[in-house]
């Protein structure tokens, strides 16, 4: 009887836990970045030619990474707390954006220049812009690019980009994966979002029969 109870007790914290931990603060800093050359006018409505495409990690979690999704806003490079939501809402092209690339981009290795996962993140974030806040054609609209204006390692994540694009609009194909988004927001800062996946509902059914079997075992211990 007294062993059953504090397990039960134990398992029901941390699901609580698990539960909020998404709105706890966090901490991001970048860990890469590229800068592309825009059709002048095109920077989301600026005159200037420069953006810089960058990747973030959160402090709390070194394999986690953080996507701008608010490109329009500058980002802090200080040191910020930012507060976490869940539950964002985002259109299938983005969901399948994630299903198709999020899980091939490894935070290891990032920092390398011309290194093949810091090439993948960067793509996906520069896809992720497209979809969110222009028109999902990198040819054109707010972030028009111009190959011939971008050097060699700009290029290289263009093209990856224009792929990643084309695979997330193709509505023949299914979302694999689901993901739990999460938004995180600063004061004057850009928003972020992270995704955590969602447990199968195999997975939470057995989670949940193995609560009921100990809290029925507790109850006839207690009897």
């Amino acid at each position: 009887m007294k062993t059953i109870k504090p397990i039960v007790q134990i398992i029901a914290a941390a699901t609580l836990a698990m539960a909020g931990a998404a709105h706890a603060g966090v901490i991001v800093n970048s860990v890469a970045s590229q800068g592309l050359t825009t059709q002048a006018g095109a920077n989301f409505g600026s005159a200037s030619i420069a953006r810089t495409v960058p990747v973030w990690s959160v402090t709390d979690d070194a394999t986690l990474l953080a996507f701008c999704i608010d490109p329009t806003t500058p980002m802090f490079t200080t040191t910020t707390t930012y507060a976490g939501t869940t539950n964002a809402v985002f259109d299938d092209d983005v969901k399948r954006l994630y299903s198709q690339y999020y899980s091939s981009i490894d935070y290891s290795g990032m920092g390398q220049v011309t290194g093949a996962k810091r090439v993948t993140a960067l793509s996906f974030q520069l896809a992720l812009w497209e979809l969110i806040a222009d028109d999902g054609n990198l040819a054109s609209g707010a972030l028009a690019v111009v190959m011939s204006d971008n050097g060699p390692k700009a290029q290289i994540i263009i093209n990856g980009a224009a792929a990643m694009l084309a695979t997330a609009q193709d509505e023949s194909l299914a979302i694999e994966n689901k993901y739990r988004f999460t938004t995180y927001a600063a004061a004057g800062s850009q928003s972020v979002v992270t995704v955590s996946a969602v447990p199968e509902p195999s997975s939470l059914a057995m989670f949940g029969l193995g609560l009921a079997a100990l809290g029925f075992v507790a109850r006839r211990r207690r009897g």
